[in-house]
């Protein structure tokens, strides 16, 4: 079906006007992480422990591991799907709340996203974790060349929030900014931002802090080890961190378990996957107190040209530059495709586009979206949902790829939209030609940069 949405802002700002001021939306926050931790609860209480165990890794010395056991698949497919409804509807609160901000930016709008985002890292640490156990052997990866500046550059701006609500501000020091690592960007981003979530976690919130410490990152190499160092002046020290991280993966029912620490889920996701990289993560008292915590893994490495431009084969596109309003009008007019299957998704989406003087057609699944190619003379670029009804996004992209829809469907950009983004999600979808990557709740930053890209590619347009 074919739908103009430029005209949906008066029944998106109705609902905003009637609804969701700021108490709203913290409520509904709240009720959603009430919901995450059923959510926890009923991963806990269905895994199945097999005896077989992943064998450590040692190095100089005894490293911080996490031991990977076996999980029941149909346990898996479950929290799978449960974790996935509860980000849908949490994805539109927060793209709804992204407009109101964009309107009306306060203090208490930066606070009820961060405090989402929180919620959302906690589901995407639980759904790795489950997908490390029940997926070790045949882990998918898709190896590429990945700036480390860049990956890290943007893993800090992701965390800034949640350091400062613990007294924390991010420092970053690189190397270089040409360095290239040749391995799978979902796997490194994990490894590091756990490996810093952990250490953000760590400390307490019992009695938050008003003066600032700096938590210094750093990274560094010899042509053969990556090393990263973390070095968190509120972090306590613990004789028994690698011992919580083991019992992360050890935790079943059957057994009265205390409150899981969320600084130990995030460890372990980040130590399975340095196995991987014949890795180790290390932990000790760091002389002018605190904890220092360093990464050191293996991966192919090249020095490259440094550049401001999206490093080749990745789908992330956060780039620099000045700050403007998100949803002012492009110079440029392109005409869309929206697949989402999701009516709240579509609304949020419709209204965003319509700001941004967008034409816009919406698909309910990806065989409307080859329909639609195979119809039209032309369209400039495809905002694909993944998991859609009777044909989901990725196999939608394949058949356009193959030239099911005709030579439109072989060139015109595809942006993977998801609210899944979990372990090599980003490979997968680059396999099936897919271009940019948009994680839920899209970033109206992020989406406005993907259409001034494709607007300067396909258009050849000059910056405005």
């Amino acid at each position: 079906m074919l739908v103009d949405d430029r005209g949906a802002d008066p029944w998106i700002y109705r609902v905003i006007v009637a609804s969701l001021n700021s108490l709203t939306v913290l409520l509904l926050v709240l009720f959603m992480v009430l919901l995450g931790g059923v959510v926890l609860l009923v991963g806990l209480l269905l895994r199945k422990p097999k005896p077989e165990v992943l064998a450590p890794i040692l190095k100089e010395e005894e490293p911080v591991l996490a031991e990977a056991t076996r999980v029941d698949q149909a346990s898996t497919a479950l929290f799978a799907t449960l974790s996935h409804e509860l980000r849908t509807p949490l994805n539109g609160l927060l793209g709804v709340a992204q407009i109101m901000q964009e309107e009306a930016p306060s203090d208490d709008g930066v606070a009820i996203e961060g405090c989402a985002r929180h919620m959302l890292a906690v589901i995407g640490a639980m759904v790795n974790l489950s997908k490390i156990q029940a997926e070790w052997d045949d882990l998918p990866e898709y190896r590429e060349w990945v700036n480390l500046y860049d990956l890290m550059e943007q893993i800090k701006k992701d965390l800034v929030f949640r350091a400062d609500l613990r007294g924390l501000k991010l420092e970053l020091s690189h190397q270089d900014k040409s360095l290239r690592l040749r391995g799978d960007g979902d796997h490194l981003r994990a490894i590091v931002e756990n490996a810093i979530l952990g250490s953000i976690e760590s400390v307490s919130l019992v009695r938050i802090p008003t003066e600032k410490k700096v938590l210094q990152i750093t990274w560094r190499t010899d042509g053969v080890d990556v090393k990263v160092d973390i070095v968190n002046p509120r972090e306590e020290p613990s004789q028994e961190r690698q011992q919580q991280i083991q019992e992360v993966f050890q935790m079943t029912t059957g057994v009265n378990h205390a409150r899981l620490q969320m600084e130990y889920l995030y460890w372990a996701v980040s130590s399975a996957l340095l196995e991987r990289y014949k890795g180790v993560m290390y932990a000790n008292p760091y002389e002018a107190g605190g904890v220092h915590t360093q990464l050191s893994f293996e991966m192919e490495q090249m020095q490259a040209s440094a550049s401001g431009a999206l490093p080749t084969g990745g789908l992330r596109l956060d780039q620099g530059g000045k700050s403007s309003k998100s949803m002012l009008a492009l110079p440029v007019c392109l005409s869309l495709i929206v697949a989402e299957d999701d009516p709240i998704a579509r609304k949020v989406m419709g209204t965003i586009l319509g700001h941004m003087k967008q034409e816009v057609v919406f698909a309910t699944n990806g065989q409307e979206v080859i329909d639609l190619v195979q119809e039209s003379k032309g369209f400039d670029l495809i905002l694909m949902d993944i998991d859609m009804p009777i044909m989901d996004g990725v196999a939608a992209s394949l058949a356009l790829r193959n030239g099911e829809a005709g030579e439109l469907g072989k060139h015109v950009p595809i942006v993977a939209v998801t609210a899944f983004g979990v372990l090599s999600d980003e490979g997968k979808f680059k396999r099936a030609g897919m271009n940019y990557f948009l994680p839920k709740p899209v970033n109206l930053n992020k989406l406005r940069e993907v259409l001034l890209d494709v607007i300067r590619k396909e258009r050849h347009v000059v910056d405005p």
